[in-house]
């Protein structure tokens, strides 16, 4: 006798998991497996954090000492300037001509004029001369007269002091060339220096994220296939690993940026208080200033490294 009763469960159409799209709903699935991961692989996950760590830590505080580079060489700007002496043979019809020229400069911002007398009086100001000697000394006074010279850009100084030195009437320049371009080195070499490091460090960070995830993505590639195959999306199997990657880079990027934060003022209060007190007027940045603006920059990078390494160890257990 043949039955006729259906089999309820042969006729539902097979179950197929959530679509690929991040559902609020998944959340717990993608959280668990990624916990678990993180877990059984925990001495590759540890090592990726200390990867992701040690290249965004570089990161930071070259940021920060360029950011410092920065303000200071705008502060030199403003403060250091040049100096241009007056020929002794001008007139003053001359030395007016000339202002106009050093005017005209296009590097040139502003210029003040300075008497002999004024330069006496600037002297003794400087080397506290309350006793008068400097007005006691005998003979003519032996200062020029000079210009004050604000640039506008202090790392064309060169270009500009050689401009200067065309003019009729320019006896000498003083000026700190030597110094500025020396913190414009210095300045350059580390923005190269943090580039290659940081491009060294990111791509072995990308690797060992990859072979951590990777490691889990080899434990669980038969369940991987099988999910394919019963119409899982790309995206539903990748979330967990994602999250993996995001969570590695964001540790990665806290750290560095945790310890730079807590330590910056205290190094910058170390540095005015020790042997290079003779700094303590050069503009340093605080940590507000610096951190608040680059803390979301270092943990979207990474975040960024954290997701690239995921996705690149997933590639060939997807192609099913």
């Amino acid at each position: 006798m043949i039955s006729t009763k259906t089999n309820k469960s042969a006729s539902r159409p097979k179950r197929k998991f959530n679509t690929g799209d991040f559902k609020i709903r998944n959340l717990r699935y993608y959280l668990t497996e990624t916990f678990r991961s993180l877990v059984r692989n925990k001495i590759m996950t540890l090592t990726s954090v200390a990867t992701v760590a040690a290249c965004l830590f570089i990161v930071v505080y070259s940021y920060v000492i360029q950011s410092n580079l920065n303000s200071v060489l705008n502060y030199l700007e403003t403060s250091i300037g040049i100096t241009v002496f007056v020929d002794d043979t001008l007139d003053a019809e001359e030395v007016g001509v000339l202002f106009q020229e050093l005017l005209a400069v296009d590097n040139i911002a502003g210029a003040a004029f300075i008497s002999p007398e004024e330069a006496l009086a600037n002297m003794a100001e400087i080397l506290e001369d309350t006793d008068g000697i400097l007005a006691a000394l005998d003979g003519p006074n032996p200062l020029r007269r000079s210009f004050t010279i604000e640039l506008n850009d202090i790392r064309q100084q060169r270009q500009t002091v050689e401009e200067i030195n065309t003019l009729h009437g320019v006896a000498n320049i003083r000026e700190a060339a030597g110094v500025t371009d020396g913190l414009i080195t210095l300045n350059n070499f580390i923005g190269i220096f943090s580039f290659v490091v940081m491009l060294i460090l990111g791509v072995l960070a990308v690797v060992i994220i990859t072979n951590t995830i990777k490691l889990t993505v080899n434990n669980r590639r038969n369940e991987i296939i099988i999910m394919k195959y019963v119409g899982a999306t790309d995206w539903f199997i990748k979330w967990p690993f994602v999250i993996e990657g995001i969570l590695i880079g964001m540790v990665g990027a806290i750290i560095p940026l945790a310890i730079a934060w807590l330590s910056y003022d205290g190094l910058v209060d170390g540095l005015r208080d020790s042997e290079f007190a003779m700094f303590v007027q050069l503009p340093f940045r605080t940590a507000t200033e610096l951190f608040p603006i680059f803390a979301p920059i270092t943990i979207i990078l990474g975040v960024g490294v954290g997701v690239v390494g995921s996705i690149s160890a997933m590639r060939k257990y997807l192609s099913v």
